[in-house]
């Protein structure tokens, strides 16, 4: 079994350098990476992505309970629209809800058994 390799404490705010001149230390065999000059860092930084750039709509996610039926029933009419029409499915489900909140009195005749 070869010894524990004694490797110097992180020092400043770049642990990604660090661990990548550990790496080094331990491939090439005897670099020191507190005295390694820092590796150079990209000119440019990345670009944002796709949907910052369009200026897409805020989104947001939520968990409600479900009767299982209800859950299928609403996954497979999403699906549904979503290949007929080819939008993205969380276009789909806002139509869904839109549609659905227009007939709100609707469910609450339901709820009340009205």
């Amino acid at each position: 079994m070869s010894p524990k390799k004694e490797l110097p404490p992180p020092t400043g705010p770049d642990l990604t350098e660090l661990l990548r001149s550990r790496r080094r230390a331990s491939a090439g065999g005897g670099t020191d990476p507190t005295t390694d000059p820092p590796a150079q860092r990209d000119p440019q930084p990345a670009p944002p992505p796709a949907a910052a750039r369009r200026g897409a709509a805020a989104m947001d996610r939520r968990s409600w309970y479900m009767p299982a039926e209800s859950a299928a029933a609403l996954a497979a009419a999403v699906d549904d629209l979503h290949y007929a029409t080819r939008q993205p499915k969380h276009a789909v489900l806002a139509a869904l809800l839109a549609v659905a909140l227009e007939h709100q009195a609707e469910a609450r005749e339901r709820l009340q058994g009205t």
